[in-house]
Parts: structure tokens; C-alpha cells; sequence
């Protein structure tokens, strides 16, 4: 009996050694397999810490200066403007009936020698496009039938100078020379008559003058730019008189100072055999464009109340670098006056006034320009329909909407705050508040990156995510 209370006194105090023993061992690694409850402790505290740096509201945000500088955070007052509510249509820009494009054409049969333009090259009036050998018998026959006349009319100013002292001496009768008079005044009408032939049939006045000067038929003669100058170099005034209504190829009233044009279409190459009527090229003048808008049935009331109260419209359209390309302050010209059949559109017109990006010349002299806008492009129309006084507009980027509610961040010293607003209306620049006590006059609020700052408070609300993850405490 003894013996077993010794054993049993024995197996108790190696049970208690043990345990002990237990409590301390380390593994080999240097760390204890029991968790220790005072450091647990510190970690959850440590945890509770970081929470507190958000705000006691889970609607507050703490933003260090580097994430405002990142952020390019900017900080303005709430206020009350007039704003007007508009409608975005869709428009294409397009050429100017009967100015934007000019179509050159040849009057005679011939064959082509030479091309002085290449496509895309600028040219101004007076500037050769074409050159033209003739091969037909109708501008040989005009110019045979001027330089007769010429000659025609010198023989009878010589023989006035021969009559003219005779008669005043008496040795002969004055009726001679007044029938010389006579036919050197049909001399000359005809004449006239023969310029404007030649003019019509596609000779320059320079040209006609080089005929009469040189008294040399002209085979090869050169297709130029069309000018609208109201006098014509080298021709004397009782020419001019007549050459000034004539109708020379293609030409129209001119007032533009300095017209510059680009070759849009060359039609021709060396050898190719021309009839009259045939095009040669096709010239641009984009300096003055025009915007189609179109509208449905339902918006055309609101187009005639642009109209006629001439209320600026704004032209965007996309650029390069994400920055749309605007223009401000454009009127409706006017509408049609019906409505597409198969698209159930009406049509509306805006003068565009087009832009220069650069004129470039190559190596040969030869210049070529590109301009902001093009025929085809396609544009935005943003137009006026409702008036609305004193309400808060904010940039677009000031709200953020998540699901019904939308909100803004309002600045309280060191944070910032979202507050739910009520919103009326948005487009893609501005947004208009109700004032319903949410907001109040001058309060400093952030007008851009609201959704990054509700993406950063959603983060800082979440289980577990902590905005100060990989910073040193």
C-alpha cells in the first residue's frame, strides 16, 4: 500500500513537470505553437487604431496631401447660376452648295501636254492647272478669223491717213473718207466680237492678247485657276468694257480677297484625248462649311424656338487625346421645310467657319494645307430648349451617382464629407442640384474626381481593407 502511494506521488509530480515544460518549448524555428493572448490583444487594438484614422462618420474620408496632388483634387465654393437645359442631336458637316467646290472644264477638242497640279496642292487664281494642245478647227478657224480683222483694220487706218489730208485739201471727195470710217468702226465691232469668241472657248485675256500682239495662231494654250478680277491685265478699256460680261469658263462673282483653293480630284494625265464639256479636275474651297442637324418630328418645335430666338449652339466632336473638339456661339441658319419620308427626319443648317491646322511644302515648292474640319466628320449638336434661373450647377465631375442616390463631398477642415443630393438634370458637362437644404451658399465642395472619392470611402468601409496597407506605424 505504501509502495503504491509512492508510485502515485511520483507519476503527479512528473505529470506537473510536463505541463510545465509544455508552457515554454519553443520550436526549432524560434517561435511557440500557443497563441499568446496579451499580443493578440495588442494586434486588435492596433487594428481598432487605423479605423479611427477614417472619421467617427462613415460617411468622412482623410486624404493625405499626395492623394490630393494625385487626384489633382480641386476645392470650390457652391453657387447659384442661370443654366440652360439642352438636347444633343447629331450633325455632319458638309460642303457649301455652289461655293465649297468648283468643277474645271475644257471648251476645245485637244489633247492634254502637261499637269502642273498633283492632288491635295494648293492653288490660287491665275495658277496653271492643265496645258491643252488643240486639235480641232473651231479655235484655229476663231483665231485665223481675229487676226484677218487685225490686219484688215490696219490697212484701213493706213488708208484714212493717206485720205484724211487729201480731203481737207479737196483733192478728193469727203464721202471717201467717211465710208473708211465707216468700215474701220465695223472693223473694230468685229473685232470685239471675235475676242469674246475666243474668251468663251477657253482663252485667257493674257492669251488673246499674245494672238493679237504676235499675230501668231496659238496651239498650245494653258487652263488656269479661275480669276474674278473686274479688269483684265493688257487689254485696253473698249475691250475691257466687253470682256467684262463676258462669260469666261466657270466663272462667278468673286469678292474673297485671296481665294486659296485644293486640287480635291484630277481627272487627266499627258495624252488623253479631251472633248468639249470634259471635267479636268475638281477644286475645294473649305474656308466656309456648313452643319446638317437633324431632328425628329418631336423636336422640331424646339429647333423653330432656336431659330427664332437665335440662341447659341454648341458643335463637339471627338479628338485625339480624349478632349473633344467644341465650338460655341453657333446659330441655326434654318430648317427645311419638310420632313424626310424615309427617315422621318428634318434637317436643319449652321454656317461653320473651317480653320488651318498647317500648310506644308515639300522639297518641289508644292504646298498643301489641312483643315479642322472636313466634309463627312461627324459632330454633336447641343441646343437650347429650357431656361432655368438661380440653380446650383456644378461640374459634371462633382457628382457621383451609385444606384438611386448621388452624392458630393463637401470639405470640413481636413475632410471630406458626402453628402446626398438631389438631382435634376445632367449632361456631359454639368450637373443642376435641387436645393433641398443639403448644400448652401460658398460651402467648399470637391468639383471633380467625386467618383474616385466615393470609390476611396467604399474601400475605407469595407472588411477588411485598410487605406494605410504598406505604410509603416
Amino acid at each position: 500500500m505504501t509502495q503504491r502511494l509512492i508510485v502515485t506521488a511520483i507519476l503527479l509530480a512528473g505529470g506537473i513537470t510536463l505541463g510545465y515544460l509544455a508552457g515554454t518549448w519553443k520550436t526549432p524555428g524560434g517561435s511557440s505553437p500557443v497563441v499568446n493572448s496579451a499580443s493578440h490583444d495588442h494586434d486588435h487594438d492596433h487594428e481598432h487604431d487605423h479605423d479611427s484614422d477614417h472619421g467617427d462618420d462613415g460617411n468622412q474620408l482623410v486624404l493625405s496631401d499626395q492623394a490630393r496632388r494625385n487626384l489633382k483634387l480641386k476645392i470650390g465654393p457652391v453657387s447659384r447660376s442661370d443654366f440652360w437645359r439642352t438636347i444633343v442631336l447629331p450633325g455632319t458637316i458638309a460642303e457649301q452648295p455652289g461655293q465649297s467646290e468648283r468643277r474645271i472644264t475644257t471648251a476645245v477638242n485637244g489633247i492634254v501636254t502637261r499637269v502642273d497640279v498633283a492632288p491635295g496642292q494648293t492653288v490660287r487664281p491665275g495658277d496653271a492647272l492643265v496645258e491643252i494642245q488643240t486639235t480641232g478647227e473651231l479655235l484655229a478657224n476663231a483665231q485665223s478669223n481675229l487676226l484677218k480683222t487685225i490686219q484688215d483694220l490696219e490697212l484701213v487706218n493706213v488708208e484714212l491717213k493717206r485720205l484724211e489730208p487729201l480731203a481737207e485739201q479737196g483733192s478728193i471727195p469727203g464721202s471717201r473718207v467717211l465710208e473708211k470710217q465707216y468700215e474701220r468702226q465695223r472693223l473694230e465691232t468685229q473685232r470685239l466680237v471675235q475676242v469674246q469668241e475666243l474668251l468663251v472657248r477657253g482663252l485667257e485675256p493674257e492669251q488673246v492678247r499674245q494672238i493679237m500682239e504676235t499675230k501668231v495662231l496659238l496651239r498650245n494654250f494653258t487652263i488656269r485657276v479661275p480669276r474674278s478680277d473686274s479688269q483684265f491685265p493688257g487689254v485696253d478699256s473698249a475691250q475691257a468694257d466687253i470682256l467684262k460680261v463676258l462669260p469666261i469658263q466657270n466663272e462667278v462673282a468673286d469678292t474673297a480677297p485671296a481665294r486659296i483653293y485644293s486640287v480635291e480630284q484630277l481627272d487627266v494625265f499627258p495624252g488623253k484625248l479631251l472633248q468639249p464639256g470634259d471635267e479636268l479636275c475638281s477644286l475645294a474651297l473649305h474656308t466656309d462649311l456648313r452643319i446638317v442637324g437633324k431632328a425628329f418630328q418631336k423636336e422640331a418645335e424646339w429647333i423653330n424656338e432656336a431659330i427664332e430666338e437665335q440662341r447659341p449652339v454648341t458643335v463637339f466632336s471627338e479628338a485625339s487625346g480624349g478632349t473633344p473638339l467644341l465650338r460655341e456661339g453657333l446659330t441655326i441658319q434654318y430648317a427645311d421645310n419638310v420632313v424626310d419620308p424615309e427617315t422621318r427626319l428634318l434637317r436643319f443648317y449652321l454656317p461653320l467657319k473651317n480653320e488651318v491646322i498647317r500648310d506644308l511644302t515639300n522639297r518641289d515648292g508644292v504646298t498643301f494645307r489641312a483643315w479642322r474640319f472636313k466634309p463627312g466628320q461627324r459632330v454633336q449638336l447641343r441646343i437650347p430648349v429650357e431656361h432655368w434661373t438661380n440653380k446650383i450647377v456644378l461640374p459634371i465631375d462633382a457628382v457621383v451617382k451609385e444606384g438611386a442616390e448621388a452624392y458630393v463631398f463637401r470639405e470640413n477642415g481636413q475632410l471630406l464629407e458626402r453628402v446626398t443630393v438631389t438631382l435634376l438634370y445632367e449632361d456631359t458637362r454639368f450637373a443642376v442640384l435641387a436645393d433641398d437644404g443639403s448644400l448652401f451658399p460658398d460651402d467648399p465642395i470637391a468639383l471633380n474626381d467625386a467618383y474616385q472619392l466615393n470609390l476611396a470611402l467604399r474601400k475605407a468601409q469595407g472588411s477588411g481593407v485598410d487605406l494605410h496597407a504598406g505604410h509603416s506605424h
